[in-house]
């Protein structure tokens, strides 16, 4: 009982620190407790007091329930080094000047922004859509000298929101799926029509939102192709590879090969590109091998390397060990005994509203674990409800799913700031409607086909 209510408290002064980050005074230096720090001392504490092991952080990352987080992992690190690679090319940057220049106005710039977030998002995954159109949109804003965060935001939404189409739009779709059995046509079924009342509610509240300070003319202003895109054989190359494998795991579920494995085999052949072409492609010599006459230039492929957000790494294994030790504990179970609801339809909405909520307190990866577990015996109406929290929750702060944390990170590579209080006031209200909006839908749904 002592050890379960320090975990409970240990938690959540995890999630409180690692949203305020503060800073403190060491030695006259100022120290901020990012995210890394604190997980990596959270980590420390739960092993210092017995509660965990190393035994323990390795079970967390291991199978349960079909579930396998160190997959997750890979799906997300991947996928964040592939799509920085081909940021590094300057492909994105020619695109975005081509996509600015057609478009022509800011309105007709958000509706195609937002149609091509939610195709790519249908046939791929929400993270990897966000890595690849968020610098697209911030060159776009530079070139045409526009306002982004109307752009930014939209487009960051529709990927949270289109990826219910498909469970291979957010890992946690299949976190779901793998629990309920749901296979691809089953799943696609029934979350048709609630992703199509979430897309419609989320595009017409932010066209409503935004529809004053979209520019009525884009004027777009480009550098030279020569000074975007330093070698065209690495930019043909890296992308060509990109398209492949864009194709890859839009049509893996086909012929059995789960995502994990693609965006680990394309890991892999980036890093052998970036190899290859490093010594062409670095601008500074940070990095140099020396053998005898020759050597060779690595600091491309540190730097590509680097751009991954890493420092994550430690935030998400700390909550797949708290999700772990919960099970162990009971608490989960006990969760599960909550969701009683005189109805089915309060059930349905309240449990969406309620995993989005979690998803913010606990990251939507490993709050999608934990609920799996919790509502396992509950009808499948709560199970899609889950899926609505897993993804509309990562829309109400910049911590409710991966994405959003990573989304801010690149953001601030380009000179962008997009804190938590920025980021609630501009989705909080069109999240809560989606939500709503969905999760009846989803009632109505799992009424009439099921």
């Amino acid at each position: 009982m002592i050890a379960t209510i320090i975990t409970i408290h240990l938690f959540f002064a995890t999630v409180y620190l690692v949203i305020k980050e503060p800073e403190i005074v060491f030695k006259n230096k100022r120290v901020i407790l990012d995210y890394a720090r604190v997980s990596l001392a959270v980590l420390g504490l739960l092993i210092a007091s017995g509660i965990a092991s190393l035994t323990t952080i390795k079970s967390a990352m291991m199978p349960q329930m079909n579930i396998v987080p160190w997959q997750i992992l890979i799906i997300f690190f991947g996928s964040a080094y592939i799509c920085s690679s081909l940021d590094a090319s300057g492909v994105l940057k020619v695109i975005a000047y081509k996509f600015a220049k057609s478009a022509g106005t800011g309105k007709k710039l958000f509706f195609s922004l937002v149609l091509l977030a939610g195709i790519m998002t249908v046939f791929t995954s929400n993270d990897i859509v966000t890595l690849t159109l968020t610098p697209i949109i911030v060159y776009i804003s530079q070139y045409a000298g526009i306002n982004p965060l109307p752009y930014l935001i939209s487009v960051f939404f529709a990927s949270n929101t289109w990826s219910m189409f498909f469970y291979i739009g957010n890992p946690t779709n299949v976190i779901v799926a793998q629990v309920y059995s749901l296979n691809f046509s089953n799943y696609a079924k029934l979350m048709f029509f609630p992703t199509i009342a979430a897309i419609l509610t989320s595009v017409l509240g932010f066209y409503v939102k935004y529809e004053k300070i979209l520019p009525d003319k884009i004027n777009v202003k480009f550098e030279e192709a020569r000074e975007v895109i330093k070698d065209k054989r690495y930019a043909f190359l890296s992308s060509g590879i990109f398209v492949i494998f864009f194709l890859v795991i839009a049509t893996g579920d086909l012929y059995g090969l789960q995502l994990w494995k693609s965006i680990l085999i394309f890991s892999g052949i980036y890093i052998l590109l970036n190899l290859s072409f490093s010594d062409v492609m670095s601008e500074r010599d940070e990095v140099v091998v020396e053998f005898k006459n020759f050597d060779y230039n690595l600091t491309f492929v540190v730097d590509t390397i680097r751009r991954v957000p890493w420092k994550m790494l430690p935030m998400v294994v700390t909550f797949f060990v708290f999700v772990h030790i919960f099970t162990t504990f009971g608490v989960t179970r006990y969760i599960g005994t909550l969701f009683n609801f005189p109805n089915e339809l309060i059930g349905t909405v309240a449990t969406a509203f309620i995993t989005a909520f979690a998803a913010n307190v606990m990251i939507n990866q490993p709050m999608t674990i934990f609920f799996a577990q919790a509502l396992y015996n509950k009808p499948l109406n709560y199970a899609m409800s889950l899926v609505l929290g897993s993804n509309i929750g990562g829309n109400i702060t910049l911590i409710g799913a991966l994405a959003g944390v990573m989304w801010s990170r690149i953001l601030a590579f380009y000179g962008i700031e997009m804190n938590n209080k920025k980021f609630v006031r501009e989705t909080f209200l069109i999240a809560i409607l989606t939500l709503l909006s969905s999760s009846l839908t989803i009632y109505l749904t799992c009424t009439f086909i099921k």
